[in-house]
């Protein structure tokens, strides 16, 4: 029997970070990969001033590689990397969003959180949106999935459950939708967490993160019903 989820949308907000965008250890690494050290006692404020000083004095550019370098690591060249750092300094409309692979779209936008602390005049404000769920089942297979951390790819089946066919979710995605493997939805589903989850509670609050690419056609959503399932389940007992 497929699961029975009954879902309401609780809040639906867009905001300007997540959490765990960016660390103490972060901003240590990257210091030290632009030859900035004796920080290693610094914390919290402190530190972030000392790291938003560095950049500045890179200037806007070669900042802006620098956070690619350190966030992107070796899975793209140079020339890719100053690429993207045009497409940054140019795009004044969500340019995270632009770069043709979806699992950089949540790492661009924490490289455009903290450029644009550094920089406000120069690089976009970023944006993204914070959706929060409420699901409710009767089913014991379907319960077992609140038991752990949410997977993207049955966060996004239920996502598409609430949404028009019409939608972009849709539209891209509707093979892997119905399928037993949807890897793309980790580029999809930027954070997922279960709130007050409780052993076999029938009902437990989602906070998906995202970007309003993603998120944005839940606007007018209240109530809808979902089968999402994780990947690699059964289909035949679908």
């Amino acid at each position: 029997m497929p699961n029975q989820f009954d879902v309401s949308i609780e809040k639906l907000e867009k905001i300007d970070d997540m959490p765990g965008t960016w660390e103490d250890q972060d901003y240590h690494t990257l210091l030290l990969a632009i030859e900035v050290d004796g920080m290693e006692a610094m914390q919290g404020e402190e530190l972030l001033e000392m790291m938003l000083m560095a950049l500045q004095d890179l200037g806007a550019e070669d900042a802006a590689d620098a956070v690619l370098a350190y966030k992107l690591q070796a899975s793209v060249s140079a020339g890719v990397r100053q690429n993207i750092t045009q497409g940054l300094l140019e795009d004044d409309d969500r340019p995270w969003e632009e770069y043709s692979n979806i699992d950089f779209h949540k790492t661009l936008f924490a490289v455009s959180v903290l450029l644009h602390k550094v920089f406000p005049q120069t690089f976009v404000k970023p944006d993204m949106m914070r959706l929060n769920l409420e699901l409710k089942t009767d089913q014991s297979q379907a319960r077992a999935l609140f038991s752990s951390k949410p997977e993207p790819a049955f966060v996004t089946r239920i996502l598409a459950d609430g949404m028009d066919e019409d939608s972009i979710l849709e539209r891209l995605f509707e093979d892997q939708l119905a399928s037993a493997s949807f890897p793309e939805a980790n580029g999809i589903i930027w954070r997922a967490e279960y709130k007050n989850l409780r052993e076999d509670d029938a009902t437990v609050n989602l906070v998906i993160y995202s970007s309003a690419n993603w998120l944005k056609p839940m606007e007018d959503v209240k109530t809808f019903k979902s089968c999402a399932y994780n990947d690699n389940e059964n289909l035949e007992k679908r």
